[in-house]
């Protein structure tokens, strides 16, 4: 299948790929696994694109498990019937969300499978201080986000940054304004290592639960510059 993705196949991989870089995951995540889009959200995102079918989508998603491209969890263990004398030692997935693996990364950035546009996949999540929708469904690479941050200038990306931080009780001091401004401008190089270095170093203990939010931002600033 490899190099022979047929269209629906070539769009679940792009819009996984788009969503493994807005969350600006690595590839420590592709070798160990990570938790990716609700199955259904990504079925939603990938037929709304084209003229796909829900079999469309089945048969390319089954296709790409076939050949280790992507891959589905959670995982848990069989639960044998005590009464039952035959014990399944074994784990299984439930099948709530999918994740791209090594080979389906590789796959997905060969230039012959990247589909022209891509649906995003809405996540919206809960952190303190707010209700948030990390990306939005658009259009292609011209999507909007729901602040319209990523087509604006830097300072009002850096504005926006800065005020999701203080949103969750954070006082910044210049230095730390300087260090958005830097991962901003980082971004805009496409230096994704560096720039999220410097957002995880201003965030401190709140990155974790506020990278969700904040990386998307920046993470498609990166992709801008890369030409994704």
């Amino acid at each position: 299948m490899a190099g022979q993705l047929d269209e629906a196949a070539k769009q679940i991989l792009g819009t996984l790929l788009a969503d493994f870089t807005d969350r600006g995951l690595t590839a420590q995540d592709l070798k160990n696994g990570y938790e990716g889009p609700n199955i259904e959200a990504l079925a939603t995102a990938v037929c709304s694109v084209a003229d796909f079918t829900s079999v469309d989508f089945e048969v390319a998603f089954g296709d790409l498990e076939k050949v280790n491209m992507i891959k589905t969890g959670p995982m848990a263990m069989y639960d044998n019937d005590r009464n039952s004398s035959l014990i399944i030692i074994g784990s299984y997935s439930k099948r709530e969300f999918v994740y791209l693996t090594e080979a389906g990364y590789k796959e997905s950035r060969k230039v012959p499978n990247r589909p022209q546009r891509v649906q995003r996949i809405v996540n919206n999540l809960t952190i303190t201080g707010g209700h948030f929708s990390n990306t939005q469904l658009g259009q292609g690479d011209s999507f909007t986000q729901s602040q319209n941050i990523t087509t604006g200038t830097d300072s009002e990306i850096v504005a926006k940054l800065v005020s999701i931080l203080e949103g969750q009780g954070q006082a910044l001091d210049s230095a730390q304004r300087s260090d958005i401004a830097a991962a901003v401008a980082a971004a805009n190089e496409g230096d994704g290592k560096q720039a999220k270095s410097l957002l995880a170093k201003v965030c401190g203990p709140v990155w974790e639960s506020v990278q969700p939010v904040m990386w998307p931002i920046v993470g498609e600033l990166v992709k801008k510059s890369l030409g994704l």
